[in-house]
């Protein structure tokens, strides 16, 4: 299905096989780069090619008058097709990111090792079982398979411009759901392109990384993603059009419902604790009783953001012993 969004931008819809379901990809017709410009372009599946194919197709192009490509954030549905693309085009293809992407985009085997590596340590301290560390390290693995390295042109930096389907967009650093998220917003249209910052139907779980690049400690992911939704809400925005799911029409209400969500969530883990000191394996387990490995991992990052809301509002405080972090009340 093609939508229009605005004059010469379009948005296409391609399958994904995550649990998240289609991501919305946008094409702009950009006249003064004698071709298009993708933002995102779906995961590196024959699935999502093949749509990716036909959407150009409907427009009266193909995959060959692509000549940049926006990378959003580091997830594999957004950009997994990317390094085919450039493999693939008939003239130099620019590939454009937040610079907290790049390792990511450009990752060698040393690259993702040390990102596994990562999140290993992360499950320990969280308080998970070996056996169920193991079977989330092999989806994690796995999740490899739907991109390809890509080589990055240039930066998207918080606060330039660049030039999209004829208009002048601006750059939204917007971290949270991932440390390398942008957004683009359109003042004189008043449009929002917010891929996974803002969704209309699913709340954007904000996911733990590893530390950004040039520093040693990581992100905290759900407080950085408050904030920018709170940036967000402030914005003249007619519409936002998001990576998944259907356009929002009011972007400053559903702020309010995210945050209140949040809220409720956060105030639920601080009455779990009452009990007495827990793990985050052990939040997770009460809050979600019946999870399979991937959404187990997502509810890691969930609870653990969640706990860094509280920390830092005064209310909680981790204390590590052997290498596995309880949290208290304060």
């Amino acid at each position: 299905m093609i939508k229009t969004v605005l004059p010469n931008l379009y948005q296409l819809t391609l399958p994904t096989p995550f649990p998240v379901g289609p991501v919305n990809v946008y094409v702009a017709c950009d006249p003064n780069l004698d071709g298009l410009t993708l933002v995102d372009c779906g995961p590196r599946t024959p699935e999502a090619r093949t749509a990716l194919e036909a959407g150009l197709g409907a427009l009266g192009y193909s995959v060959r008058d692509v000549r940049r490509i926006l990378v959003t954030h580091a997830h594999a549905d957004h950009y997994g097709l990317a390094g085919d693309l450039v493999a693939d085009a008939a003239a130099d293809m620019q590939v454009l990111t937040h610079p907290f992407n790049r390792p990511t985009l450009e990752a060698d085997a040393d690259e993702r090792e040390q990102r596994l590596a990562f999140y290993a340590g992360l499950l320990i301290e969280s308080g998970m079982p070996e056996e169920a560390r193991m079977a989330i390290a092999g989806i994690r693995r796995g999740i490899g398979d739907y991109a390809t390295a890509v080589q990055v042109s240039g930066d998207l930096d918080d606060g330039k411009k660049i030039v999209l389907a004829g208009r002048s967009w601006q750059i939204l650093h917007t971290p949270g759901h991932s440390g390398g998220l942008v957004c683009l917003y359109e003042p004189q249209s008043r449009v929002l392109l917010s891929n996974d910052h803002l969704l209309r139907d699913i709340s954007s779980n904000p996911l733990v990384e590893p530390p950004p690049p040039g520093r040693t400690e990581r992100l905290k992911s759900l407080v950085e993603y408050v904030a920018q939704l709170r940036r967000v809400a402030a914005m003249d925005v007619s519409m936002a059009w998001p990576g998944h799911g259907e356009p929002i029409h009011d972007v400053a209400d559903l702020v309010r419902q995210r945050e209140n969500f949040h809220a409720d969530r956060a105030g639920r883990i601080l009455e779990l604790l009452d009990g007495g000191g827990l793990t985050i394996y052990q939040v997770v387990c009460a809050l979600f009783p019946k999870l399979d490995p991937m959404n187990f991992f997502l509810a890691i990052s969930e609870v653990l953001g969640h706990l860094e809301l509280l920390e830092a509002q005064g209310q909680v405080r981790p204390m590590r012993r052997d290498g596995v972090i309880a949290w208290h009340r304060s």
